[in-house]
């Protein structure tokens, strides 16, 4: 199922989502997600996997906006979106995501997987998967050398 109403509400979500990131606005960012959370991610050695509920998320976000700041995050930019209508209220979203510096230097790119769901005209996060932590490692690793 694909209509371009569903398609244009997916990307005005991943809009706003990405806008409240580049803020760093961990209230907005968390509006972005339901109140029970399935997370998946690889962080390299494992894969972990946690049911977030709201004060959790908020937590894990300002963690994700500290370790941000140490690599001194700018902004992220969407450089492919790609969704799947499994019906007008539900949705999978395939997101390759680019983050850069305050200088608009390439930090690293990451691959993210999402259910969205809708129980009025907004989409929420039910569920996450992504690939960042490995990404983000060799990114602090590599900033670290530079400085040395």
């Amino acid at each position: 199922m694909k209509s371009a109403k569903i398609t244009a509400d997916v990307r005005a979500f991943f809009t706003t989502y990405c806008t409240a990131f580049i803020r760093q606005d961990v209230p907005a960012i968390v509006k972005h997600f339901a109140d029970i959370v399935h997370i998946s991610g690889d962080v390299g050695d494992r894969i972990t996997v946690h049911i977030a509920h709201a004060d959790e998320l908020r937590k894990t976000m300002t963690h994700l906006m500290e370790m941000y700041r140490a690599i001194d995050f700018g902004s992220a930019e969407a450089l492919a979106l790609a969704s799947d209508a499994l019906s007008p209220r539900l949705v999978q979203a395939r997101v390759r995501w680019l983050l850069r510096d305050k200088a608009k230097e390439p930090l690293y790119e990451f691959d993210s997987l999402y259910t969205l769901a809708r129980h009025t005209e907004i989409f929420r996060i039910t569920a996450l998967a992504h690939n960042e932590m490995p990404q983000y490692r060799r990114c602090v690793a590599a900033r670290e050398r530079v400085a040395t």
